[in-house]
């Protein structure tokens, strides 16, 4: 033990009397190597606690729950039939008390199985999830176009937030050839929830826009409270955006960037960065842009009123 002590003791004499640079040299490679260890973690394989239909994953020290009510799912593994297409709803659920990210893959040893997620909900293969408490409803469809059954094996990966997690899962499924999702919103436009039904006309959700996956000429109708399409003939997903109002009136800017993303504020761009396109209300109240003072004129405006101006990137 003696031997051993006095071992340590002279190796911290020397570091202690090393020159600066080489001193230095120590303490950044001790970083990185630490560094290095904390970030192969992340990337562990998972392992899975056995329970009926759900399997808790460890990835380093991140935890998930990931279940299933389809019948013939268990522990991940589904079995499909030939020529069968069998639909998966999962729910993952996360047990960190951090915010984390996550993505959900699929493997089979079949090269006639193709696995979609369904248009019904929202693509949501991979993103972020929530502390402890956090849900996440999920559905895949799996289509076996071989002569024989197959297994598909469903996983999660899993890491922090500044970790790159991405899906195999790529490709909508359209469950009917016109699917419409409804996307209900806080006041401040976050925490959006996925729903197939509209909520009630005089409730706390107010319409907010409507985006489709195809040009079908898209309208809300605030009066009767439903949405109508033009002429179809390719199949379409629409999303349906209802937001909690935080005051009777309010007003936004949506800014069309040039890679075709929108991003919504409620400051009016610069006009040296951006063009107006339009203005629209989400019921009889009109909405025109003032060039000069740079800013939303409205009128006619009634009760639960919400306003947009859109405007594209130079």
């Amino acid at each position: 033990m003696n031997k051993i002590f006095s071992k340590f003791k002279r190796q911290w004499r020397k570091i202690k009397y090393l020159d600066k640079t080489q001193l230095s040299y120590f303490v950044v490679t001790g970083f990185i190597g630490a560094f290095c260890l904390f970030t192969g973690g992340t990337y562990s394989y998972f392992t899975l606690t056995k329970s009926l239909n759900a399997a808790t994953i460890t990835i380093a020290k991140l935890n998930y729950n990931l279940s299933s009510t389809t019948s013939g799912y268990n522990d991940g593994n589904i079995s499909v039939p030939a020529g069968g297409t069998t639909f998966v709803d999962l729910t993952l659920e996360s047990l960190n008390a951090i915010e984390t990210k996550y993505a959900l893959n699929y493997s089979t040893s079949s090269s006639d199985i193709q696995v979609y997620y369904s248009e019904n909900i929202k693509y949501n293969m991979q993103g972020v999830i929530g502390p402890t408490g956090s849900d996440i409803t999920m559905r895949v469809v799996i289509v076996n176009n071989g002569a024989s059954a197959s297994n598909v094996n469903l996983t999660v990966n899993g890491g922090y937030v500044k970790n790159n997690i991405t899906s195999n899962i790529v490709n909508g499924y359209f469950e009917t050839d016109i699917t419409v999702r409804t996307i209900l919103m806080d006041e401040t436009m976050s925490n959006s929830i996925v729903d197939q039904d509209f909520p009630t006309k005089d409730g706390e959700y107010s319409f907010f826009r409507v985006q489709c996956s195809q040009n079908v000429g898209a309208t809300w109708d605030n009066e009767n409270w439903n949405l109508s399409l033009g002429e179809i003939d390719t199949q379409v997903a629409c999303d349906v955006y209802f937001k909690k109002m935080a005051y009777d009136l309010e007003t936004y800017y949506g800014l069309v960037k040039k890679d075709g993303t929108l991003e919504f504020t409620q400051a009016a761009p610069d006009e040296n960065l951006y063009t107006f396109d339009r203005a629209q209300c989400n019921n009889d109240s009109t909405a025109t842009w003032d060039t000069e003072n740079r800013q939303l004129v409205l009128s006619n405006i009634s009760n639960k009123t919400i306003c947009l101006g859109y405007f594209n990137e130079k």
